[in-house]
């Protein structure tokens, strides 16, 4: 037998209550193995036995185990040799010794050619640059910017993008960083395709654009020809024991049905299924339904295969595409209104709530569902004390042999028009919400093979610090052009269908490592620029002048690229001939 005494009161609270349930439950099992006898309060104050226990302090020769520690980060102010492996490499480069041998002779021939706007100060190369008229530039002070061979650019971009110092800056954030210190004639498209595939900032950093595909329209042409299934809840449980709600939609005439269950197992919604919707209504042509166990279940599955019903599903955490969640939107709130006073007897009021829908104007139809289904409106309480006396006329002829006949010919006649006049309805409904949905939509496109992101959802993540993306993930097969099977790269994990509204493209840093080093024309590479004149002197002075590209194809002016985010009028000047480095 346990006493214990402890100034944790949520402890004497767990074994004292009575209806526990999750964790907490858990954690009562738990300690019952234990054979507690009794718990009560004890103020730390007055339990100094085992507060001053608590304090206790652990001998020098204990270790802790399991620490963790952060790697180094990159000391900048440690790469002391920095300037002298540049002038190291500047030598080494193909491209920059020719100039560096000519700057370091004032005699020769072609200097006045490259000085301005190069010159050598302790013998590393810079380019001069005139004072700008942009006021951070002006402060800035560097007048001369030093000239990165290609061995080293990858370093720079590393340190101006990578480092916590730079913050995993944007674009134009880090290519101020960068056009204030440093040159080389490719520094944008470099930098741009760095930023492209930095792993982290794929999948920590948040898309300005939008990534939702083109809306893509279901018209059903027949009452009950295609439904939509969902379960909402667990809700208060009421006095009938019920828990959950079924809900099932007619994409057609937008007749609903609800169904209060106390469990939302597959035999269960197999069994409304048969008995209230198909004995009902018929067997319709498809079922349409998100991914919950109930609905992929054999024994579901097994059912609709055997009465020639499609079971589709809705792509994971993509439920927009069901139109039953735009219906629980609007019966959430009336559920709610009147089970107020007693949350417990939501159930009570869902019959009427039905009605409610059922002889309501459908904005996309333009009809009622009732009208739609067996063409006239149910006569409603309201009607009993509203009587309008042009209504008690009869419509139909009195004689018992005629009257059947005619009120077929009618009903027919009326729902046909209904129909149709429906059907125009909901198709100019749908235009409008394509038309307006795809406003903010892009054209995108993925193929089998291909890595992508894929989003994180809300209710899968931990804290506020969690990546928005997984990844990086393979598509192994297209099932529509919405909808791909996508397996994760790391451990194999098939994620199931996805949507392409939580894809987006994977964009490898190898591929922009290799870029940098071999200058390849690869669909990411940066494209060589072209040269605008060369000059070839064969011998001056006995002097062997080489191969120098001249180019003005080069990155913008700082003061241009500061200005790019007011969308002024940027008068056009004439380009200067710069060195292609």
């Amino acid at each position: 037998m346990i006493y214990i005494r402890s100034d944790c009161r949520a402890l004497q609270w767990l074994l004292d209550t009575k209806d526990s349930s999750g964790r907490l439950a858990r954690w009562a099992i738990s300690l019952s193995a234990f054979n507690i006898v009794d718990i009560k309060y004890k103020p730390g104050k007055i339990n100094t036995n085992c507060d001053t226990l608590s304090r206790y302090p652990l001998s020098p020769h204990l270790t802790l185990l399991n620490t963790t520690s952060s790697p180094p980060l990159l000391n900048l102010w440690d790469n002391c040799t920095l300037l002298d492996d540049i002038r190291t490499e500047q030598y080494n480069d193909a491209r920059l010794k020719p100039i560096v041998d000519i700057l370091s002779n004032p005699t020769h021939p072609l200097h006045h050619k490259f000085h301005p706007p190069f010159t050598l100060i302790n013998g590393i190369l810079y380019r001069y640059r005139s004072p700008s008229n942009n006021t951070h530039q002006r402060l800035a002070g560097m007048q001369h910017l030093l000239v990165i061979p290609k061995s080293l650019q990858s370093q720079i971009l590393s340190w101006t993008h990578d480092h916590p110092t730079a913050g995993h800056g944007g674009r134009e954030k880090t290519l101020y960083r960068l056009t204030n210190r440093v040159y080389w004639n490719t520094m944008r498209q470099d930098l741009i395709q760095y930023i492209r595939s930095c792993p982290s900032c794929q999948k920590y950093k948040y898309i300005n654009q939008s990534l939702n595909a083109p809306l893509q329209m279901h018209i059903v042409q027949e009452p009950w020809h295609t439904i939509g299934v969902d379960i909402m809840g667990p809700f208060p449980v009421t006095q009938r024991q019920k828990q959950y709600l079924l809900v099932v939609v007619d994409y057609f005439t937008r007749w609903v049905e609800l169904f209060p269950l106390r469990t939302t197992t597959s035999s269960d919604i197999a069994h409304i299924l048969v008995n209230e919707i198909i004995c009902r209504w018929g067997c319709p042509t498809y079922i349409l339904s998100d991914n919950g166990p109930q609905f992929v279940s054999e024994l579901f599955t097994n059912i609709c295969s055997s009465l020639g019903i499609r079971n589709k599903t809705t792509s994971n955490y993509h439920p927009q595409t069901n139109m039953t969640e735009r219906m629980n939107r609007n019966l959430k709130p009336m559920i709610a209104q009147y089970a107020q006073e007693n949350a417990h007897s939501w159930d009570r009021h869902l019959s009427k709530l039905a009605l409610s829908i059922r002889t309501s104007v459908n904005e996309t139809t333009g009809d009622t569902p009732a009208y739609l289904n067996f063409g006239r409106d149910p006569k409603l309480p309201l009607d009993l004390l509203i009587t309008n006396p042009g209504n008690n006329e009869p419509l139909l002829p009195t004689s018992i042999s005629t009257e059947v006949d005619t009120y077929k010919e009618y009903l027919r006649k009326d729902l046909l028009t209904a129909h149709r006049i429906a059907q125009e309805h909901n198709e100019v409904r749908k235009m409008q919400q394509k038309h307006k949905y795809d406003q903010h939509s892009s054209n995108r496109s993925f193929k089998e093979g291909q890595l992508v992101w894929v989003s994180i959802p809300s209710v899968l993540k931990h804290g506020k610090l969690d990546p928005l993306y997984q990844g990086p993930c393979r598509i192994v097969q297209v099932l529509s052009p919405s909808s791909f099977i996508i397996h994760r790269l790391s451990d194999g994990v098939n994620l199931g269908a996805t949507n392409i509204d939580r894809l987006k493209l994977f964009y490898s840093p190898n591929r922009q490592r290799d870029t940098l080093q071999r200058n390849t024309n690869g669909p990411h590479s940066v494209t060589p620029l072209q040269p605008l004149m060369s000059v070839n002197v064969n011998v001056v002075n006995n002097t062997t002048a080489p191969h120098i590209p001249l180019n003005n194809n080069l990155a913008p002016p700082p003061s241009l690229i500061h200005s790019q985010r007011y969308q002024r009028p940027v008068r056009t000047r004439k380009q200067p001939n710069r060195l292609n480095l």
